[in-house]
């Protein structure tokens, strides 16, 4: 037997011997490459990765259902409806009823000035009064009244019809506008600036409610394909490893040049690398969901494995674009606030335009009142002498001040009006030309939106098709597996064609797997344009 027989004999023994760990190890990397519609997510193993805490399974939904509860930048969006109600209810307040009351005492003493006040070097008198109003601005037309009453005792050394006396006043003060200020005003104008202000605070907390559903979906199948691209980049290194043996043999039996050896460690080498980084995207995923869906302060909270539970399907879905873009010129939270906007805009130039009017107000006050107390008559003589006293109660005075005894009316009409022109009406043109450019934007926004979701429908269509393209290719390069492995068997074939072919498939899987992912994606981010932006 000659020697480069020999050395082909222990080749072709060596390779036998060989062969079983790298295709056991391709075939390893296969079953971890298949699609995720077939696999059983679980924690990765290997690489001497350790959880460092409990371990919770979780499905995409309970993911989502964990961030609208705990995450904590939702909860501080929630706060602002509380606030914009605050603001409502402010602005209303000065709709609201005022009422006032008070009392006060007085005494006095002067000398007379006189000499019918009072035979005595000094006069002396004494009162005490109380009253109390209500007062409202009303909240149409821009009128508001005044009542008041007030009631009175007083009692002097001096010379007096009453004395004591008892005094009761009631009276009704009426504004209304008939030209600026009738349709509105400035407090009416921030009632109802606050109003839709708050409409624009609730339609921002339901787009952070959408955009942290769509944040914790995406960041779910993140984890997912990071976890999976880490079993791919361990059965790399597998093949790497076993290739690197496999030359190592062949440099041994002379068959292979010895340089050959460092091409296969430099590929052990990167594909080291590579389960590194896949094993730091792990984390990093990890971190992202765990900052969306977990509650800081739990004890775990940096401990905690996240493993999903879920499994990425590919159903094929019927889109209607017609109708999805009818929807998002609904709903869609931006579009909603930008017409809100608008409407403020609308009403602060009907602000301003009032206050370009004249000024024409209809002013009536009526007056009742009522005196009582001890009533004197006097006769002519100097001093003068009381002949007679007759007394009445202070409910008399307050009855004559209620039931229109000793009635007193005022009526009035005030106008008022600038001459020249006005810094509100040029406040009120640049008002008008802002709403003009707020239309076209409103208008260009509506088909940015419009195209947003035609092309959200496209990536769904187009994704779609690339996981049938996917498979297809896929499908082609296992029959190609298939065949070279029939080669490799009856010797007409090596390891490195075989290897080669193996990393086809595993790319070919790894590639489909991208594609169902990129779908799935395309599905989460085709739902949520027709919402948010």
């Amino acid at each position: 037997m000659t020697m480069p027989m020999i050395r082909r004999g222990v080749f072709l023994l060596l390779t036998i011997v060989l062969a079983a760990g790298p295709v056991s190890a391709v075939d390893t990397m296969a079953q971890a490459a298949r699609p995720l519609s077939q696999a059983t997510p679980a924690r990765p193993s290997g690489s001497g990765q350790k959880p460092t805490g409990p371990a919770v399974a979780l499905s995409m939904q309970q993911a989502v259902d964990l961030a609208l509860e705990a995450n904590l930048g939702l909860k501080a969006d929630r706060i602002a409806p509380a606030i914009s109600a605050q603001d409502v209810a402010r602005a209303k307040s000065l709709f609201i009823p005022t009422v006032s009351s008070g009392i006060q005492r007085n005494t006095r003493d002067q000398i007379p000035s006189s000499f019918f006040e009072s035979s005595s070097s000094v006069v002396s008198s004494s009162s005490l009064g109380v009253s109390a109003s209500v007062a409202q601005l009303l909240p149409r037309y821009g009128g508001s009244y005044n009542l008041s009453w007030s009631g009175g005792r007083s009692e002097t050394n001096a010379t007096s019809t009453f004395n004591p006396q008892t005094s009761s006043t009631f009276n009704v003060n009426l504004t209304q506008p008939l030209l600026r200020n009738f349709k509105t005003d400035s407090a009416r104008t921030s009632l109802e600036t606050t109003a839709r202000q708050q409409q624009i605070t609730d339609t921002n907390l339901l787009e952070q409610i959408a955009q942290t559903e769509r944040s914790t979906r995406l960041a779910y199948l993140s984890l997912i394909v990071a976890i999976q691209n880490r079993g791919v980049a361990q059965q790399n290194l597998d093949v790497a490893n076993a290739s690197l043996r496999n030359t190592r043999a062949r440099v041994e039996v002379g068959v292979t040049a010895p340089a050959d050896i460092v091409d296969a460690e430099a590929s052990v080498a990167a594909n080291e690398e590579a389960l590194i980084v896949a094993e730091s995207s792990i984390e990093s995923r990890m971190d992202q969901l765990r900052q969306l869906i977990f509650d800081p302060t739990r004890a775990d909270y940096w401990a905690v494995r996240i493993n999903p539970t879920d499994t990425v399907g590919v159903e094929p879905r019927t889109i209607n674009v017609d109708d999805a873009v009818k929807k998002a010129l609904d709903q869609r939270t931006d579009l909603i606030n930008a017409r809100k906007s608008l409407e403020i805009q609308n009403i602060n130039i009907d602000l301003l335009h009032n206050t370009t009017l004249p000024a024409v107000d209809l002013k009536l006050s009526y007056s009742g009142s009522g005196l009582a107390g001890t009533q004197n008559v006097y006769a002519s003589t100097f001093p003068p002498v009381i002949l007679s006293q007759t007394s009445r109660g202070f409910g008399s005075a307050i009855g004559d001040s209620f039931n229109n005894s000793y009635p007193s009316w005022t009526y009035g009409l005030q106008v008022s009006y600038p001459i020249g022109k006005s810094d509100t009406e040029a406040s009120l043109t640049r008002a008008q030309l802002q709403k003009q450019q707020g239309e076209l934007q409103l208008r260009d926004l509506e088909l940015q939106i419009a195209t947003q979701v035609r092309d959200a429908a496209r990536q769904v269509e187009t994704n779609f098709k690339r996981v049938q393209a996917s498979r297809a290719s896929l499908q082609a390069q296992e029959k190609r597996l298939e065949a070279e492995q029939k080669r490799f068997d009856v010797g007409t074939s090596d390891t490195f064609k075989l290897f080669q072919v193996q990393r086809d498939v595993a790319a070919a899987r790894v590639s489909e797997l991208q594609s169902m992912l990129a779908y799935s994606q395309a599905l989460i981010n085709f739902d949520a344009v027709q919402r948010i932006r």
